[in-house]
């Protein structure tokens, strides 16, 4: 199930970038929503209604005050009313925030209506489901992108390549080698120990040393083109023709008026750039070097200098402006001395040291990990130091915290491993019915409970907690049975909020391909669901079950002679 939640996730993703249409998991940027979420946080949605929509709902919604780029934002619904046309209104807030959104000393948004709002985030209660920091991961990625399609936003697909190519490689390799590859008789846990754990793991180390190099070719090749560029032109004794920076008209040993020409840093790290001419404004320009912190933008003046019999005549060509976060490393003198020789060269000379330094801080990474790895195993197998004299602990701790985790295991594997190794259609081939029949009566029984709470998550756990309960009820008193009940409680729950969250997306007036993107992916969030809740809702309505045996047999002794009962 995690499989085919994570491969309908990966499709929604790609359709959800082909359509330009929203993605069902959401990265949090900022921490407006502190402490329930905090920067790095993903967390998934699905659609909702507007009237199924309550006060301390989180919701995801289109920003207004952002047109015509498109920000989502997450927030909680502070308040809800309704406008003369009996349009449904909600005021939002982040939780931090003094303000609410339509307030404040902000831009404020509008009231949020029905064609901005375009999900309900997965909660308990108020509390939203989430993947705590994991985000971060994501935070970076687009940290790395913004970096690198720096200075020009037109270079984004060349950035996008540079980023996922070798690890879209990496990670499909990886897979077959984990799910096609390995011999057949070996059972699955064997094939992951072998090739994730084993002595010689999928050649760990070589892999990621391609990977890595074949990452720095890439970032190389990006930066060689990472630039921006503004037509000009220049008039010796002739008119100049339009152009983005016109010098006008010059004489042979004369210098043009100051033009200013913007520079934009909107990456995350600060940068060095040159500027210089190319074409026939190659010998006109003044060169020019800049440094350029994150997020700042500045004015460089630029000249054009006609130099003593330059022929007559009009001349256009382009001003072109390189820049690199990784030109950093080296030092002005550097820096000006290639540039003086050739300005264009100094670009590739510069991304060339940038990939050799990188490349050479990579595999000084790797040997350091490979040595740290190596003692690491050296310790796991040589634990001889664990026999030492006590200095730091106090005589008999040492023992008694054996004795604690010695317990403690053999606790849980007494209580909870036989949910493992349960077989959940021992009896289906004698009687169907017998198999099935009470763990989905008694499903059906508390059915109703998933469609009168609103708050799905809490309908799903109080729905499957009270199955258990009925199942016990009507006679269901093997642990077996339990869990059948609780698989089927939370298969129907799963399946009604799947049906109901389709219905909403189908109901909306956009495309066929968008709604398939946005129906394949909240199908993946359900699956996932199911998958993480299935094994804990089954253990704890068990335990409940077990404790009112347990309670049960206290009064009555002579219950616990019951051989129909392994509770």
């Amino acid at each position: 199930m995690l499989f085919v939640a994570a491969l309908l996730l990966i499709i929604a993703r790609f359709l959800s970038v082909w359509t330009g249409t929203t993605f069902p998991v959401d990265l949090v940027s900022s921490n407006s929503m502190s402490p329930s979420l905090i920067e790095g946080d993903v967390v998934a949605w699905t659609p909702v209604k507007m009237e199924d929509i309550r006060v301390g709902d989180v919701i995801v919604f289109k920003s207004y005050v952002h047109w015509p780029d498109e920000k989502i934002v997450v927030h909680r619904v502070v308040n809800i009313t309704r406008n003369s046309r009996n349009e449904i209104l909600l005021e939002t807030k982040g939780d931090r925030n003094k303000w609410t959104d339509q307030a404040g000393p902000h831009i404020p948004e509008p009231y949020i209506r029905e064609d901005h709002v375009v999900g309900r985030v997965i909660s308990i209660g108020q509390q939203p489901l989430k993947i705590p920091l994991i985000g971060y991961l994501g935070v970076w990625i687009n940290q790395g992108l913004d970096l690198i399609s720096q200075p020009s936003s037109s270079k984004g697909s060349l950035g996008y390549i540079g980023i996922f190519a070798p690890l879209t490689i990496s990670a499909v390799i990886l897979v077959l080698l984990i799910f096609i590859l390995p011999e057949k008789a070996k059972t699955f846990k064997e094939k992951l120990r072998l090739y994730i754990f084993g002595p010689r793991p999928l050649h760990l180390k070589k892999t990621m040393l391609s990977f890595l190099i074949a990452y720095i070719v890439f970032l190389s090749m990006i930066h060689m083109f990472a630039y921006d560029s503004v037509t000009a032109s220049v008039g010796v004794d002739a008119d100049s023709p339009d152009s983005g920076i016109n010098f006008g008209r010059l004489q042979p040993g004369k210098e043009s008026f100051p033009k200013e020409l913007p520079v934009v840093n909107p990456g995350t790290m600060p940068v060095k750039g040159i500027i210089f001419g190319r074409g026939n404004m190659s010998e006109f320009v003044t060169k020019k070097t800049f440094e350029l912190e994150r997020g700042c933008e500045k004015s460089i003046t630029l000249k054009a200098v006609v130099s003593n019999g330059t022929k007559k005549g009009s001349y256009e060509g382009e001003i072109m402006v390189y820049s690199s976060p990784f030109w950093m490393m080296f030092p002005d003198e550097l820096i000006q001395n290639i540039y003086n020789w050739n300005a264009e060269a100094t670009v590739f000379i510069l991304d060339l040291l940038s990939a050799v330094v990188l490349t050479l801080i990579t595999m000084l990474l790797l040997i350091i990990i490979t040595i740290i790895g190596e003692k690491t195993t050296v310790w796991s197998i040589d634990r001889s130091w664990l026999h030492a004299s006590k200095i730091l602990l106090k005589k008999g701790v040492k023992e008694r915290l054996s004795i604690i985790k010695k317990e403690m295991k053999q606790w849980l594997i007494k209580n909870i491993n036989w949910i493992m190794e349960i077989d959940l259609t021992e009896d289906a081939d004698k009687n169907l019915f017998s198999s099935l029949g009470k763990p989905f009566l008694a499903s059906l029984i508390v059915t109703p409970l998933v469609f009168f709470i609103t708050d799905q998550i809490s309908a799903m756990i109080i729905y499957v907690i009270t199955a258990g309960l009925i199942a016990y009820l009507i006679s269901c008193k093997i642990r077996s049975k339990i869990v059948l009940t609780s698989l089927i409680a939370i298969t129907i729950a799963i399946v009604h909020m799947l049906v109901w969250s389709n219905i909403i997306i189908f109901e909306k007036n956009v495309m066929l391909i968008e709604m398939i993107a946005l129906s394949i992916g909240v199908t993946g969030i359900y699956i996932l669901l199911l998958t993480l809740f299935l094994i804990p809702l089954a253990i704890v309505s068990w335990f409940i079950t077990r404790f009112i045996r347990n309670v049960k047999e206290r009064k009555d002794p002579l219950l616990s002679l019951e051989g129909t009962c392994d509770l």
